[in-house]
């Protein structure tokens, strides 16, 4: 008899935690110890800034803005919390102490719109009291605005989201009150009465603010930062014992996180990779069921092109029955994924003038047959493709000797194709598992083209430490999948959001 020989055992694999790139052509691990020592590798050209809310939220603004501007210490009960010396050492760049323009939301019409019983309507509403004010300054004002901050109260984040409910007493009737069962049948046979068709147009909008002033704000190619005031002034909102409504990150933390935000979406980047090679960019697929009540099948593709040194744009691809019958499980036609692919590189071409070297296809799903021969009919010669499926199946837990979890950066290769990556784990730089649940892997396949494993995973854990919407030092997902849940959300919150391809900085 044939003796049959054991697989060898399966081996960790530790990974080197990526470099990011500052100002001076300097690189460290730790984006607060570059930010910090070296400053940003660039800075925005004239950017000036805008606020719209309350004139309660507009001077909490206000006295937020003159805050950053000095030292925030760090809080000595949180072992990763960093003092924050204030925005001009940090970003080497003066933030202005004053807002360029001011929009005032009326309390009075905010308190009615926030109330309406009808939810749709209740968001509908409230999102114009703020997107209207800035669609007509940026179309009919001169002064140029980089960015707009929009400070909503807290009424505003617990009624405008789904499930968000109002007691009988606490509710306003709205004027065409429409349950959303008797907005469908209207959409489908109008009503005699114009406003009533309105209302019931109403429910073809997410119920969500910040996708649908998000979604409603591309046209006109606003940028914003919605900002809670209880985040900004914790103090103001107290509860019974005299503690803040809400448990927030610590002052410095807070500081550290919002600012890195506003510096990106004011136009540059706070940092670059600086170990991935250059001509690759990165695209990963968004999928999202639209709201059409007609077609529970339908759905709204789009992508997200990332290159190596941060730069990041958002394409709405196509609308149409990419649903299948697995939950969560999208399939495009041939040609929908060959015309992905192609946008994308030709806004790579745009960038560089010319194709790229390596395109790598990030994706929650599996990739079906027909896709992938249109993914790989829209590459030019010279230009590899690689598709890549990226989960976090939570079926793998490894537990390490002593009070440690398992650290950031380690793979468990199962054979050319597939592997395990701990995105999330012990960090030695901040001594520290910023987490509570024992770290889960990301499960990574390659499911066509030919590049090394060890590659991949590699391109992966870098793409985790350039989520611009915090200051972290290493995220959990790659920024192509990160946010591919939120820009779906936006692609669809309104019923025909365009299809422009815009700065990443428009979606977060």
């Amino acid at each position: 008899m044939k003796k049959r020989h054991k697989p060898p055992p399966k081996m960790l694999v530790p990974f080197s935690e990526p470099r990011l790139r500052f100002g001076y052509d300097q690189t460290l691990e730790d984006p607060k110890d570059g930010l910090l020592l070296f400053g940003p590798p660039e800075a925005p050209l004239g950017v000036q800034y805008g606020v719209i809310g309350t004139p309660e939220g507009i001077q909490q603004f206000e006295s937020w803005c003159a805050k950053i501007q000095k030292t925030v210490p760090r809080d000595e009960k949180v072992g990763s919390s960093v003092t924050f010396p204030g925005f001009e050492t940090v970003f080497r760049w003066p933030w202005p102490s004053a807002p360029r323009v001011k929009l005032e939301v009326h309390p009075d019409k905010l308190a009615r719109t926030v109330k309406l019983s009808d939810p749709h309507q209740r968001v509908f509403d409230t999102v114009d009291l703020f997107a209207n004010p800035i669609q007509r300054f940026v179309k009919e004002e001169d002064p140029r605005v980089s960015l707009w901050f929009v400070v909503i109260p807290e009424e505003v984040w617990k009624l405008c989201r789904p499930q968000s409910t109002l007691s009988r007493r606490e509710g306003i009737q709205a004027e065409h009150h429409l349950s959303h069962a008797r907005a469908i049948e209207i959409l489908a046979a109008p009503d005699l009465f114009e406003e009533t068709n309105l209302a019931a147009e109403k429910h073809l909008y997410e119920n969500h603010f910040h996708n649908q002033l998000k979604a409603k704000l591309l046209a006109c190619e606003a940028v914003t930062q919605i900002v809670r005031q209880t985040t900004i002034a914790p103090q103001e909102f107290l509860n019974a014992r005299g503690k803040p409504l809400r448990k927030l990150q610590d002052d410095a933390t807070i500081a550290w996180n919002l600012t890195t935000a506003i510096y990106y979406k004011a136009g540059a980047k706070p940092w670059t990779l600086s170990d991935i090679r250059e001509g690759v960019c990165y695209i990963g697929l968004v999928f999202k069921r639209t709201n059409n009540p007609h077609d529970r099948n339908e759905a709204c593709c789009g992508a997200q092109m990332f290159l190596h040194t941060g730069e990041g744009i958002v394409f709405k691809g196509a609308v149409g029955a990419w649903g299948s019958d697995k939950i969560g499980e999208f399939h495009l036609s041939q040609e929908k994924a060959a015309d992905i692919v192609r946008r994308s590189i030709d806004s790579y071409i745009t960038w560089h003038g010319k194709p790229p070297a390596e395109v790598f296809i990030h994706g929650r799903t599996r990739f079906s047959s027909t896709e992938i021969e249109g993914f790989r009919s829209a590459v030019p010669a010279g230009t590899k493709i690689t598709g890549i499926q990226i989960t976090r199946p939570n079926d793998l837990k490894l537990f390490s000797e002593g009070r440690r979890p398992i650290l950031r950066g380690l793979a468990l290769p199962m054979d050319d194709r597939n592997a395990f990556l701990w995105t999330l784990g012990y960090i030695p730089k901040l001594k520290t598992y910023p987490g509570r649940e024992v770290p889960s892997p990301l499960k990574v396949r390659i499911v066509f083209g030919e590049t090394k494993i060890n590659q991949v995973l590699a391109d992966i854990l870098a793409l985790t430490k350039i989520n611009f919407n915090a200051c972290l030092f290493g995220d959990g997902l790659p920024v192509t999948l990160r946010f591919a849940d939120d820009i779906g959300e936006i692609l669809t919150a309104i019923p025909d959001v365009g299809s422009k391809p815009l700065p990443f900085r428009h979606y977060i």
